[in-house]
């Protein structure tokens, strides 16, 4: 839903993989790997795997939700070995210091919010050297468990993972329960940009900028969010929308950033010169990869 007036952000929700770091050749592993496990563990023909990774991740969430609901018998912990446990994490992933001055600098309490298995996540966290900036990870197991005490996980959703609004909500209430208008969240993927937009919480689509989805706005990297919210920094609401018009891409935020404070304004310097020319453009074949990733 638009929000017109929104309270001062309390709480800041982030996604992991391609959100706080983006490495192409990590989400090709990825996808290998998915592929490799639907194969040779499933029995998928091999010229069907692409297309049925595609159709589930699409309508499902991830591949493996669109597997379970689908029929398939799938050991979670053996999936998510399978899939991330052989990654060569140390290859792929460096501490990024303007990422940890950026979160450090955020005077909220911060969360992640993957679809991803808690050891990836805790792997990718400490080689960027960010674990210590967020107050919990909200990983698959944590959803899952909640899911399943409340009844919410049957047949035909036997998963429960984004974008479904119900992980969105389990996810609130594990963040302290903030009220929606008040969060934050940034994703890379467009779908939970819109389910979290239109819920109320203010979304930042992080990846890619003049996509055609719900999102209060879009920036090409973790590190231009300074930038384009520098009222997160002064601790004031977040500018008001215009019920006629649609939330900007770059908004009255970013134009009126002369206002931010100057620890606002180091952050982005810092952000933008480790960003300058560190990031392309996504190609139609990053987007195929998005359509296998479980970890979206």
């Amino acid at each position: 839903m638009t929000v017109l007036r929104r309270p001062r952000i309390s709480t800041c929700l982030f996604d992991l993989d391609d959100a706080l770091y983006e490495n192409t050749t990590m989400q090709h592993h990825v996808a290998e790997n998915i592929r490799r496990y639907m194969v040779e563990r499933l029995d998928f023909p091999p010229d069907e795997v692409a297309e049925a990774c595609a159709d589930y991740y699409l309508n499902y969430g991830t591949t493996l939700a669109g597997l379970v609901a689908n029929g398939y018998k799938v050991d979670y912990d053996a999936w998510h070995a399978a899939v991330h446990g052989s990654l060569p994490y140390e290859e792929y992933l460096q501490p990024d210091p303007a990422l940890r001055t950026l979160l450090l600098s955020i005077p909220l309490p911060k969360y992640v919010f993957t679809n991803a298995d808690r050891t990836h996540a805790a792997r990718c966290l400490q080689l960027l050297g960010v674990a210590d900036c967020f107050e919990r990870v909200i990983a698959f197991e944590d959803v899952m468990e909640a899911a399943e005490q409340a009844g919410l996980t049957h047949h035909g959703c036997p998963v429960m993972c984004k974008p479904n609004r119900q992980a969105f909500e389990i996810a609130l209430k594990m963040a302290g329960s903030p009220e929606p208008a008040a969060t934050l969240w940034v994703d890379d993927s467009a779908r939970n940009i819109t389910t979290g937009h239109r819920m109320g919480l203010y979304s930042v689509l992080v990846g890619r900028t003049g996509v055609a989805c719900p999102s209060d706005k879009q920036i090409r990297h973790i590190h231009d969010l300074p930038a384009a919210t520098p009222w997160l920094w002064e601790g004031q609401q977040p500018p008001a929308l215009s019920p006629a018009a649609p939330a900007p891409l770059d908004g009255p935020a970013a134009a009126g950033s002369t206002n931010a404070t100057s620890q606002a304004e180091a952050v982005a310097g810092k952000a933008a010169a480790v960003a300058k020319g560190a990031v392309a453009e996504r190609t139609s074949s990053d987007e195929a990869i998005e359509a296998v990733y479980v970890a979206a």
